[in-house]
């Protein structure tokens, strides 16, 4: 198994090399990216799924990725992926944008991105934009593709990753990020990108992508 992450900071883009893998993505969504991917050994299907409904519901949609085939997914579009053969190699490429369209609840957004290792209370958000906590995360739902916590949980592993690649201690990062401990960082972590962040911020490398 081969991981390598080579991230560029001035850009927020980022490139992703997989190979002879195995591993499993759980439903996560990407804030402000488009995700390019080419499948380049093996076979794997990828899930898309409305947040409202659950996985494997009847509004579920499933694709299969075969060797030299590629896929796009938008911002925000909750997905998850699994191997379809014993082990698969995949390239992909995390692509910033910059002219999301405004959501009604951008606010509560910008707040958990901005500091994701923050607690940050279902009830007290409701109440800063005027709902019910029950509209709230429907609403929230629908607009980001994951429920509010775990869009926190997933935006306090990007943050993780921007620190691990800046060079920063694993038990720093964890702390810094919010989680309850050390085992809690690295399972949280393991789960969502397949790997521990011992072994990302080994195979993470920074790079300066200067445009043409």
């Amino acid at each position: 198994m081969k991981v390598q992450y080579i991230t560029d900071s001035s850009t927020g883009l980022e490139v992703i090399s997989l190979e002879n893998v195995n591993t499993v993505y759980p439903p996560h969504t990407h804030t402000k990216h488009y995700v390019l991917g080419i499948v380049t050994e093996g076979k794997i299907s990828i899930l898309i799924d409305s947040p409202l409904v659950g996985m494997n519901s009847i509004n579920s949609k499933i694709f299969y990725c075969r060797k030299y085939e590629y896929f796009l997914i938008s911002p925000d579009v909750c997905h998850s992926i699994k191997p379809e053969s014993s082990q698969y190699s995949m390239i992909t490429t995390c692509i910033p944008v910059n002219d999301e369209l405004p959501k009604s609840l951008d606010i509560i957004r910008r707040k958990i991105i901005g500091s994701p290792e923050l607690e940050f209370c279902i009830t007290d958000m409701a109440e800063e934009v005027f709902v019910s906590k029950y509209h709230f995360i429907r609403k929230f739902s629908s607009e980001n593709g994951i429920t509010p916590h775990k869009f926190q949980l997933q935006c306090r592993i990007r943050k993780a990753q921007k620190l691990l690649a800046a060079g920063k201690k694993v038990t720093e990062v964890a702390q810094d990020c919010g989680f309850f401990d050390q085992s809690h960082f690295d399972r949280e972590f393991k789960k969502m990108l397949g790997i521990s962040p011992e072994i990302y911020a080994k195979n993470v490398k920074s790079a300066i992508l200067y445009k043409v």
